[in-house]
């Protein structure tokens, strides 16, 4: 009963917050990263854009650790998951650390690197275990990573692209029932 109760408050937030998003709200993410790319440095020339980015996210579980974030990104910089925006480091560490111990496994393989002068793009196949509700979760999502580099190698921007409804959240009790009913009507 707890967990019905727990599911129903959260799905009333989450259809509270899905409905209360005009077009003024949703054009702030686009004008949000619009601003941040703008406003940052064109990147450095990096030659192992395909190590510096497996070494944290290979296998996330066990390298999102302080020594890796740190080694990875540079101290302040722009970050958007699509679940987060942050901009320092000291905010970043405890996010992907957090993030890495609620999930059992979570894994990226790269498919593609290209590059276009001022940013590096990294296209990916995610895939995620995790448990909800004593349920094993496994999902396989697909994606692509925007970096800009500073003249040491580290990552100064960062934007995905991907779909975290089909990759995370349509796998929820009782929201992802929801999700998968309305997009099977679209």
């Amino acid at each position: 009963m707890k967990y019905l109760i727990i599911s129903l408050i959260a799905f009333i937030i989450f259809i509270t917050v899905a409905l209360s998003k005009t077009p003024e709200s949703n054009n702030k993410v686009a004008e949000n990263y619009l601003t941040e790319i703008d406003k940052t440095a064109a990147t450095s020339t990096v030659d192992s854009i395909e190590k510096i980015f497996l070494k944290l996210f290979a296998d996330f579980k066990t390298g999102a650790n302080e020594k890796v974030i740190r080694a990875t990104y540079a101290d302040n910089f722009y970050f958007n998951d699509t679940f987060k925006v942050l901009k320092s480091i000291d905010d970043l560490i405890p996010y992907m650390v957090e993030t890495a111990k609620m999930v059992k496994s979570t894994t990226v393989e790269i498919l593609d690197i290209a590059n276009s002068g001022t940013d590096y793009y990294i296209r990916w196949v995610m895939v995620m275990e995790f448990k909800v509700k004593r349920k094993d979760i496994y999902s396989r999502s697909i994606g692509m990573t925007q970096l800009r580099f500073n003249q040491e190698g580290k990552i100064i921007f960062h934007q995905d692209f991907w779909d975290s409804t089909e990759g995370f959240y349509q796998h929820l009790p009782y929201v992802g029932y929801w999700i998968r009913k309305i997009r099977s009507k679209l």
